[in-house]
C-alpha cells in the first residue's frame, strides 16, 4: 500500500477489499469526474484510500454499474455515490467512441458464462458489422434494381 503526502492511500482491488473487510473505512464512495468514475474509501482515521490497478494508476469506469458491481464483488454493499462532476452527455458520447471493444468484452463474457453455467441455453449471436454493412449493400442493389424497374418500366436483371 502506497501512501503519498496529503493521507491517500493507493489500494489494489484486494488491498481495499481487505481494508474494507476490516472496517477500515467510514464510506465508500464512487465519485464522476467528466466522464469517468473512481472509487476510494474515507479512511476511519482520516485520509482516503482510492482503488488502483496493478500498474498502480488510478481505477476508472466508464459505467457506474461496473464501479458498483466491482465494489459488490469485493462485499462493500453501502456507497455514496456523487455525481457533481459527471458530465452526462460527453460520458453517452464517450462509451459510443469503441463499439468494436464493448462486442468483444461481451462476447468473451458470454462464453464465460457459457462454461461457468453449461445448463443455460446460449443467447443468439450479434450481427457482426461484416453482416451488417453486407446487409445494407444487398438493400442498396435491391432498391437500385426497383427504382430502375419503375423508371424504365421493365425489370433489370444481372449484367453479363
Amino acid at each position: 500500500m502506497k501512501t503519498n503526502s496529503d493521507r491517500q492511500s493507493l489500494l489494489t482491488q484486494r488491498q481495499f477489499q481487505v481494508a474494507a473487510e476490516a472496517g477500515a473505512f467510514k464510506k465508500v464512495v464512487v465519485e464522476a469526474t467528466w466522464t469517468r468514475f473512481s472509487i476510494f474509501g474515507e479512511m476511519q482515521s482520516g485520509g482516503r484510500g482510492s482503488m488502483v490497478s496493478s500498474r498502480k494508476r488510478l481505477r476508472q469506469f466508464m459505467n457506474p454499474a461496473a464501479a458498483l458491481a466491482l465494489l459488490r464483488r469485493v462485499g462493500v454493499t453501502t456507497v455514496e455515490v456523487r455525481l457533481a462532476e459527471w458530465d452526462v452527455e460527453m460520458s453517452a458520447l464517450s462509451m459510443r467512441l469503441r463499439p468494436d471493444v464493448t462486442a468483444r468484452k461481451l462476447r468473451a463474457k458470454r462464453i464465460a458464462e457459457a462454461a461457468y453455467y453449461p445448463s443455460r441455453p446460449p443467447e443468439p449471436e450479434q450481427a457482426t458489422r461484416e453482416d451488417q454493412l453486407g446487409k445494407l449493400v444487398e438493400e442498396k442493389l435491391r432498391r437500385s434494381a426497383l427504382q430502375a424497374e419503375l423508371m424504365y418500366g421493365k425489370k433489370q436483371g444481372p449484367v453479363d
